[in-house]
């Protein structure tokens, strides 16, 4: 493997999500869309950067009625055929995942359904909405623990890490997330022991 090359095309990569995601914004706001950005690029808000491969976004049931009867075809594709929330922005090619309002956060048997992205469980930011960070954190340990997504919880820890989070944060959490969070605290205190 050529290392350089690799983290060439990581850099060309990421330059694509970020004029993706410049061009979802425009084109979901023109539309009348609402969304709010969730995922990998919404943990950077929060100080933790890792490599993403897609851009997550949250919307209604409507909204992505609306983003296939007014984006398909002309900026978006579907990844595969009758793909309602797996699609590609087509110019740089990046893979655009949908999530819809109410869906259950990990597995259909989680307490936690993602919320409206116009509810103020967002925040507005630079043009785009995007989970507070008690929201962000809750809706990673959910599809952590229900949806068995390790990446996820990992990223709970780095959120703790890179935000300095205490005990005194599970208060903002849904009860049935509190003891997962003391537990991820403990893991990324530990963690930063041995650093």
């Amino acid at each position: 493997m050529d290392l350089v090359r690799v983290l060439e095309s990581d850099h060309v990569h990421a330059e694509n999500i970020a004029r993706a995601l410049e061009w979802l914004r425009g084109a979901l706001d023109r539309a009348g869309i609402p969304f709010a950005l969730v995922g990998g690029l919404a943990l950077r808000h929060y100080g933790y950067a890792r490599f993403t491969e897609d851009i997550d976004i949250l919307t209604t049931p409507v909204g992505l009625e609306k983003i296939h009867s007014e984006l398909v075809g002309r900026g978006l594709t579907t990844r595969f055929r009758g793909a309602r929330k797996g699609l590609r922005e087509t110019e740089h090619r990046v893979a655009v995942d949908v999530i819809t309002a109410g869906e259950h956060a990990g597995s259909g048997s989680s307490p936690v359904v993602f919320p409206d992205p116009s509810s103020d469980a967002f925040v507005a930011e630079g043009g785009l909405r995007l989970p507070t960070l008690p929201t962000l954190v809750g809706l990673k340990i959910a599809s952590g623990v229900w949806g068995s997504r390790d990446r996820d919880l990992a990223d709970v820890e780095e959120l703790i890490k890179a935000n300095r989070l205490t005990a005194r944060f599970a208060s903002k959490l849904p009860p049935e997330l509190r003891a997962k969070f003391r537990e991820l605290l403990e893991r990324a205190r530990r963690e930063r022991r041995l650093e």
